[in-house]
């Protein structure tokens, strides 16, 4: 018996070559169909046309747009996004810092426009002027933060600042997609690898039949062109469960909703709308003039009760035009150097929005059909170039095929 299939080994060695390399090439054009799909993050040729960038880098911003859509469209919005956030409790996070501030710019812009006189000013009458403006502070931080949070949606934009985050890191782009997709991108890979041996017994099978020169670069592209397609259908269908006997299918992708949820809320709030990031757009954003305008209310009354217990000594000095212009400094600088101050309660913030807890929940929440858009579009940004190429690399390896054979 040893004897007869070591004598048929030179008649059908090369037919049993087939699949194997129809295996291999299903899976180096899903290899690269994906390398393709990331990779390079700059152009790398002669631009506009000899040349390659991954399609998801050369597109960033229509993917970045299109990656956090679902976020501010579906999932969550900024007006309740910051109504988990306690007036009261940024009050407490911020007192004595707030209280410091004010304290250390009476103290500059006094001495600059009285150096004298607040020299030798009692120490009683400055406490008294110092305790005032302390008392004052909780009032104006919750005023102010409450009338934040009824314009927040004319002040904050959350899609900005994800898509701001993603346009200018292609990287963490990349990554937003191959990490809530990880398993679907392997077995993209595997599958070339399975497919492309059983596509390839169809070829042997039609080789041994008409061995004619198109047979093996014809097939060798319905390889490259299946494989791909099958393995995109696959991860996303059926969208809904369907038994089949014992067994029951469902797209791959749909499968590990709650495990793709918690992937990709991680990483949303750690690296795209993080808490710094929002307080930064709040503070330091195109909105922030608004921003100032409504803490700058509030401080001006403010400043008529913690200034009363100096107001008729430094009148007398200054005159009432100088007690004006003195004390717009103190609300002025109060204004320009509060953004700093406000940082300081950037980890209650940061426990009160929860935006990963928030995520996560809402996304496991999803239907299937709404969640497939989490990844879908980096499968339909230009998918058919990534499928020619697979066809065209299939039908090269068909031609090396007939070398081998």
């Amino acid at each position: 018996m040893a004897f007869e299939f070591a004598s048929l080994l030179p008649t059908w060695g090369p037919y049993l070559v087939i699949p194997v390399i129809s295996a291999l090439i299903g899976w180096a054009t899903n290899v690269l169909a994906i390398r393709m799909t990331f990779r390079p993050l700059e152009f790398v040729g002669i631009p506009p046309v000899f040349g390659w960038q991954g399609i998801i880098p050369s597109k960033a911003r229509k993917m970045a747009r299109k990656a956090v859509e679902m976020i501010t469209d579906k999932l969550v919005s900024v007006r309740e996004v910051v109504a988990q956030i306690r007036a009261e409790r940024v009050v407490d996070e911020l007192e004595e810092g707030v209280s410091e501030l004010t304290r250390e710019i009476i103290d500059e812009v006094v001495a600059e426009h009285l150096p004298e006189l607040w020299e030798t000013l009692p120490e009683e009458v400055k406490e008294q002027i110092y305790a005032e403006a302390a008392r004052e502070a909780p009032e104006v931080i919750e005023a102010s933060v409450e009338e934040i949070k009824e314009e927040i949606e004319e002040i904050l934009d959350l899609e900005a600042i994800a898509i701001e985050a993603l346009v200018e890191d292609r990287e963490l782009l990349n990554r937003i997609f191959l990490e809530a997709g990880s398993s679907e991108f392997q077995f993209i890979q595997r599958s070339g690898l399975y497919f492309g041996f059983l596509f390839g017994l169809v070829q042997m099978g039609l080789w041994y039949q008409f061995d004619a020169a198109w047979v093996l670069p014809g097939l060798g592209m319905i390889v490259g062109f299946a494989t791909n397609v099958l393995a995109l259908r696959m991860i996303f269908w059926p969208v809904e469960p369907v038994q089949i006997g014992r067994l029951e299918w469902q797209g791959l992708f749909h499968k590990r909703q709650n495990e793709v949820a918690e992937a990709y809320a991680h990483l949303v709030a750690e690296h795209i709308v993080t808490t710094r990031s929002i307080m930064r757009r709040v503070l330091e954003g195109p909105m922030t003039d608004r921003l100032l305008e409504i803490v700058e209310l509030h401080i001006e009354h403010a400043a008529e009760d913690y200034t009363a217990p100096g107001e008729s000594i430094v009148r007398l000095a200054v005159g009432s035009d100088g007690y004006r212009e003195m004390k717009a400094n103190i609300v002025d600088r109060i204004v320009r150097e509060l953004p700093e101050t406000i940082y300081e309660a950037e980890d209650y913030v940061d426990e009160a929005l929860d935006i990963e807890r928030t995520l996560r929940e809402r996304l496991e929440a999803l239907e299937p059909a709404e969640f497939e858009q989490l990844l879908r579009p980096v499968f339909q940004e230009d998918e058919w170039k990534l499928i020619a190429v697979g066809a065209a690399l299939g039908g090269v390896a068909g031609c090396l095929q007939i070398s081998v054979i």
